[in-house]
């Protein structure tokens, strides 16, 4: 899919399957040419998002010339770009014999030969500036004595600036070398890739560092190398329920209930097995957006299949809220029926609500047997959906009724087993509750954020990192995971 977002909305740059951030999108895109030095230690990357640049930005006019690769390496790494090179719209330069002598110095002519000459070659081409892809910087300079390196660089820059200016070009130089050079000072934009830890599994970073001419809304971004394209990880979205809009089921098994999450049922082995339970852990306010989307999905799934939902919502919710959120992916008559919430307040209302059941908030023992008691007389399976935060803050349950509501729950975790029912709790991490609960759980999940973006993995069964993301077009609304890699 191409297309381009709005940088102003922070949104990011999809091409042929990728993504880059907007601010780099942007300075690509000036039609005047761009110097970009694209740093990081081997592996982390580079030599993908510099792939996805051409990709996006090269147009007839795309080069990339490797002094440390060959060529039957780069195709059998990214046979998409083989795809790419046949068709005719990437040209790749074997330049791994490519030597810059200090004898050509100030004005390398090898470099400088071989450059000219393919851009006269497509010199008529598009109107998209010709983008030169270098990898890597140091094949350049790697023989040369360390005296000499920086007045090589700056010769190569002077040449590579009057190119610029002549072809309107966009050079992108790949570089090993993290520390800061006097290259630093001489190109337009500085991007940096790393790897980093999220308790304890490995994720991917990118560093906006400098980018001249455009201001960095956001300078740090996720991503991932996933099916051999870089992709970056735009700030999660939030699920749209201006109209309605369609959402897939995805279908039950005879010993599993879906998460109405394909990726997430492939990690549980086919979803949440029959009487198993299920803790969800997140951190910030956007980590709790990606569990509502995650609930949603759950509800409206089950609701599609004929499924009963019992929810006892998070604190904030209510069932009018839950009902903007569900009412546009499914009938009313099934949202009805379906889905049934129990509400915790002292006063009743003027107007009942027909699926809403109302819990005093007094003893959490007698208003849970309330709760347990309608469950079991729905036919199983029953998805029983409880937001513990809502229930620490109503019965007070750090102030010394701890103990008590863990046996509560623990006793009932046994039921559902027996009844082949689902319980889902959600808990702030770290909270009283949450740990007490975890050593009970079947499944644990966790939601946490990484630049702005969702980040879901299991602590059971054990996974990686992935990101979590609201896919939204006109017509559908789709919750997907995507690993880190």
């Amino acid at each position: 899919m191409d297309s381009k977002m709005s940088p102003e909305l922070g949104e990011a740059v999809s091409f042929g399957g990728g993504y880059i951030p907007p601010e780099l999108g942007e300075a690509l895109s000036f039609g005047g040419g761009y110097s970009l030095l694209v740093k990081g230690e081997p592996g982390t990357g580079k030599t993908m998002l510099a792939f996805e640049i051409l990709n996006k930005f090269g147009g007839k006019k795309a080069f990339y010339l490797s002094s440390r690769v060959s060529l039957p390496a780069i195709y059998g790494q990214f046979p998409w770009v083989k795809e790419r090179v046949d068709s005719g719209d990437i040209t790749v330069v074997d330049a791994t014999k490519l030597f810059i002598s200090a004898r050509a110095f100030p004005r390398p002519r090898s470099f400088s030969d071989l450059l000219e000459a393919k851009l006269v070659e497509a010199e008529a081409e598009a109107e998209q500036p010709a983008t030169l892809v270098f990898d890597s910087w140091e094949g350049v300079t790697s023989e040369e004595k360390k005296e000499r390196v920086d007045a090589l660089e700056a010769a190569i820059m002077d040449m590579i600036r009057h190119y610029a200016t002549e072809y309107k070009m966009n050079l992108i130089l790949i570089s090993e070398r993290t520390e800061i050079t006097p290259l630093d000072y001489l190109v337009d934009g500085i991007v940096e890739l790393s790897r980093i830890t999220v308790d304890y599994r490995r994720a991917r970073e990118l560093l906006l560092k400098k980018l001249r001419g455009v201001p960095i809304r956001q300078y740090k971004y996720g991503f991932t190398l996933d099916g051999g394209r870089f992709s970056a990880f735009a700030p999660f979205e939030r699920r749209k329920v201006d109209k309605p809009r369609r959402v897939e089921v995805v279908p039950n098994t005879p010993t599993h209930i879906s998460t109405g999450v394909v990726e997430i049922d492939r990690i549980l082995g086919g979803g949440l097995s029959r009487g198993s339970s299920a803790l969800v852990e997140y951190g910030d306010d956007l980590s709790l957006l990606g569990y509502h989307s995650i609930v949603a999905h759950m509800v409206i799934n089950n609701i599609q299949q004929g499924i009963h939902v019992v929810k006892i919502p998070s604190s904030g919710w209510d069932e009018r809220r839950l009902r903007k959120g569900i009412l546009p992916f499914v009938k009313e008559e099934d949202y009805l029926k379906y889905l049934t919430v129990f509400e915790i307040r002292k006063e009743q209302e003027k107007e009942e609500r027909e699926n809403v059941k109302v819990l005093p908030g007094i003893s959490l023992s007698e208003d849970f047997q309330v709760f347990t008691d309608f469950i079991s007389q729905l036919t199983p399976p029953v998805m029983a959906i409880i937001g513990l935060d809502w229930l620490e803050y109503q019965y007070r349950i750090k102030a010394g009724g701890l103990e008590e509501a863990l046996e509560t729950f623990a006793y009932w975790i046994m039921d559902l087993m027996a009844a082949g029912n689902i319980g889902v709790f959600s808990v702030p991490c770290g909270s009283a509750l949450g740990v007490g609960l975890g050593h009970m759980m079947t499944n644990r999940f966790n939601l946490t954020v990484l630049d702005r973006s969702v980040l879901f993995y299991c602590n059971r069964p054990d996974t990686k990192l992935h990101c979590l993301e609201n896919v939204i077009t006109e017509d559908t609304l789709k919750l997907q995971l995507t690993p880190f890699v």
